[in-house]
């Protein structure tokens, strides 16, 4: 990762400070996602339940980044699965990956709707229910299978353009990276 690539120098890019934001969704607690979640004092951070409890009772997978997703004065707010954050984002239960994962849908003005399918689905490749493999990150094959199947339900039904796998190293460079965005 290039120094401008982190988290705080990305919002810079587009004139916000960690402290402006109010409403932090975190998809899990594994180390590539869950790293310096201790920033975001101001933000109520976002996740499901079930995620939440399993990592808090001391899941080792959620151990090794703990400090940063469980720094004292965060404040977590829990969701129970499928669930409407505010307007235009929905949070969608996708365990499997890990027990309480959730991806993310966000409905914009001019792109329209943009699925963040995080590891739920983590490339392209692996965006086919009927013979979605279970990855060795993957916790739950079955629930994997589940997760991948609803969401690839939810973007057709969607008319998604825009699917954005967590780890696809091909997608990436065809994103939009901050400062430019979608709009």
């Amino acid at each position: 990762m290039r120094p401008e690539d982190f988290v705080l120098e990305r919002l810079a890019s587009v004139g916000i400070r960690a402290e402006d934001v109010d409403l932090l969704v975190c998809t899990h607690f594994d180390e590539d996602h869950a790293g310096n979640h201790e920033l975001f004092t101001a933000a109520d951070l976002v996740v499901q339940r079930r995620h939440h409890e399993v990592a808090t009772a001391g899941h080792p997978r959620f151990a090794v980044v703990r400090s940063h997703w469980d720094a004292p004065g965060l404040r977590y707010r829990l969701v129970d699965g499928d669930v409407t954050l505010l307007p235009g984002i929905e949070l969608v239960a996708t365990g499997g990956h890990v027990p309480g994962h959730q991806s993310v849908l966000v409905r914009l003005p001019e792109t329209g709707p943009v699925l963040l399918a995080i590891d739920a689905v983590p490339a392209a490749a692996y965006f086919d229910p009927r013979d979605r493999e279970a990855l060795p990150h993957d916790e739950d094959e079955d629930e994997t299978r589940t997760s991948t199947r609803k969401l690839v339900e939810l973007a057709e039904r969607e008319r998604a353009p825009l699917v954005v796998f967590g780890h696809d190293a091909d997608q990436w460079p065809t994103l939009r990276h901050a400062p430019d965005c979608y709009t």
